[in-house]
């Protein structure tokens, strides 16, 4: 009996806060999976292979051995690759990662800040209502300061308009996109980094149609958006 008392009493040592550092420990590496999966989504095997050195080397993994015991070169990632990953973190941050106004998306060259058109416009508008203006204003500093490049594509549905403003959904894609980069250059981003274009509904996310051709009101709805793809400035730019 007085055995296996002595295997059930807890390690004097390890008191009772053995179970938490064990827990902890486990948390940091589930933490260190999925930032993981973020990061690679969506990127080739190749891009697969840099996120995971580039991880290995920010927690102190020290670098594979060969057979031989020799280091094996390391594939590093590159700095605007780095640049594009620490660009997403700090926009999950402000905003997070998805809310009812905004979706961030890490893509192989670029983070894509894509603005829901029912959160940032009237139906027919392209004026940014007051809810959008309280949303730029919490990430509008942060894009002004880094030198970042962004391009501001303005994306609508299959429904046509044609209104005396809009004649179509061109002009209302673009001025709605062009709403946006007005407010972020109204607000210190450079003119020289940020680009305009009104895609319509030519690059939808999801099918505007099922296949016997019915509108789904739902998907229309997603496909109706503003899109802020931040790029690295281009190298000659960032010499200057």
């Amino acid at each position: 009996m007085s055995d296996d008392f002595q295997l059930k009493k807890p390690s004097q040592e390890g008191g009772e806060g053995g179970w938490a550092l064990t827990l902890a420990d486990m948390m940091t590496l589930l933490l260190c999976f999925f930032v993981l999966l973020l990061a690679i989504a969506d990127v080739d095997q190749n891009k697969y292979k840099n996120v995971s050195e580039s991880l290995a080397e920010a927690m102190g993994v020290e670098s594979p051995r060969s057979r031989d015991g020799s280091s094996v070169a390391r594939m590093s990632i590159s700095q605007d690759q780095r640049n594009i990953f620490e660009m997403q973190l700090e926009m999950s941050r402000l905003v997070g990662r998805e809310t009812d106004a905004l979706n961030i998306k890490m893509r192989p060259d670029s983070v894509a800040i894509i603005l829901k058109g029912n959160f940032f416009f009237r139906s027919g508008h392209a004026d940014l209502t007051p809810g959008a203006i309280k949303v730029l204003d919490q990430i509008v500093s942060t894009l002004a300061k880094s030198p970042y490049d962004i391009v501001v594509e303005g994306h609508s549905d299959n429904i046509p308009i044609n209104s005396k403003q809009f004649p179509s959904n061109w002009e209302l894609s673009s001025a709605r996109a062009s709403a946006v980069a007005r407010y972020l250059l109204d607000h210190g981003f450079s003119k020289q980094r940020i680009k305009v274009m009104g895609m319509a509904d030519t690059q939808p996310m999801y099918p505007n149609e099922d296949e016997k051709g019915n509108p789904i009101p739902e998907n229309q709805k997603r496909n109706r958006r503003v899109t802020l793809l931040v790029f690295p400035p281009k190298a000659d730019t960032a010499k200057k």
